[in-house]
C-alpha cells in the first residue's frame, strides 16, 4: 500500500502506475485526531490497466469514491453501520440485514482472480 508523506493527489496515481500495481481504489474511513488514521469503513477496487495514465486512473478512482460516499452516508443515516467487538466498523446489507455488505459481485470476482 502506498501511503505516507508525499502520497496524496496525483502523486499516488503516478506511483501506482510506476510500481506496476494491478489495482488500487478509494477508501472511506472515520476521522480521528490523526490525519488519515481512522478505522476503515469502505473500500472499492479499481483495476490498473496497462495503458492507464495517472489522470485516467485518478478519474476512475474519483468516480468510485463519489459512489461510495453516497452509499456510506446512506448506511450511516439508516443505522446500518455496526461495530464488531474488536472495534472494526462494518456495514449491514440493505437488502438482507442479516448479512454484511462486501462490495459489488464484480469486485469480489476480480479480487479472487488477483
Amino acid at each position: 500500500m502506498l501511503e505516507g508523506k508525499g502520497y496524496y493527489g496525483s502523486n499516488v496515481h503516478k506511483a501506482v502506475i510506476a510500481s506496476s500495481a494491478r489495482y488500487l481504489g478509494p477508501m472511506i474511513h472515520f476521522v480521528d485526531e490523526k490525519y488519515d488514521n481512522g478505522r476503515f469503513l469502505a473500500q472499492r477496487i479499481v483495476p490498473v490497466l496497462a495503458n492507464d495514465t495517472a489522470e485516467e486512473l485518478a478519474a476512475m478512482v474519483l468516480s468510485q469514491e463519489h459512489k461510495m460516499y453516497v452509499e456510506v452516508a446512506a448506511a450511516i443515516c439508516e443505522e446500518r453501520v455496526i461495530w464488531r467487538e474488536d472495534g472494526v466498523p462494518i456495514i449491514k446489507s440493505k437488502t438482507n440485514p442479516q448479512h454484511y455488505s462486501r462490495g459489488h459481485k464484480s469486485e469480489m470476482k476480480m479480487m479472487q482472480s488477483l
